[in-house]
C-alpha cells in the first residue's frame, strides 16, 4: 500500500559528503589531536567543535534538499 505524500529525504551527493568529511577531519584535528592553532582569538578546540556542527548541518541539508 502506498502512503500519501512523498518522501522529503534524499541521499546527499558525493560532493556534499566530501565537504562534510573535510569538516569532520578539521574537527578531529582540533578537538582530539589539538594540532590546530588559535586563529583570530578562537582556540583550535573551538574551531574543531564548530567544524563538527557545520559538518552535521551540511549533511542534514543534503538529506532534506534535493541536489545538494
Amino acid at each position: 500500500m502506498r502512503m500519501r505524500g512523498g518522501s522529503n529525504q534524499h541521499a546527499p551527493r558525493l560532493l556534499t559528503i566530501g565537504v562534510a568529511l573535510v569538516f569532520v577531519v578539521i574537527g578531529v584535528l582540533g578537538t582530539f589531536l589539538s594540532v590546530l592553532p588559535t586563529v583570530l582569538g578562537f582556540s583550535g578546540e573551538l574551531i574543531g567543535i564548530w567544524s563538527y556542527i557545520l559538518a552535521t548541518v551540511i549533511l542534514l541539508l543534503g538529506i532534506f534538499i534535493r541536489g545538494l
